[in-house]
């Protein structure tokens, strides 16, 4: 049974804002191993035990956030999305009123 989206959406324990500033993501991982699960002329699938580590950058700040990659996917339009948790909160960088914060959101 799929996920309805919307209620993946209403689960999301925090709201999310806008950003309109460059993310940097840099890897701190170097070679990834683990056993494989498929293969084919196009590609390769595998698995990894652990997380896999990363640091964040946002245009216009000068913060550095430790945080994990935990989403990669194609978009459709030659584009991919990638979804990066936190290590912990960053409110800060919300730039919203009540965080206090900068980082441009909309």
């Amino acid at each position: 049974m799929s996920e309805n989206k919307s209620t993946s959406i209403e689960n999301r324990r925090d709201p999310r804002y806008e950003l309109d500033r460059q993310v940097t993501l840099e890897f701190a991982a170097g070679a990834i191993v683990g056993p494989g699960e498929n293969i084919s002329q196009q590609g390769v699938f595998f698995t990894t035990d652990g997380k896999l580590p990363v640091t964040v950058r946002i245009a216009g700040t000068d913060v550095a956030v430790q945080g994990e990659l935990v989403r990669y996917e194609a978009m459709g339009d030659g584009r991919v999305g990638i979804a990066v948790r936190f290590a912990a909160p960053e409110p800060d960088l919300l730039g919203t009123p009540d965080a206090g914060g900068g980082a441009g959101v909309a």
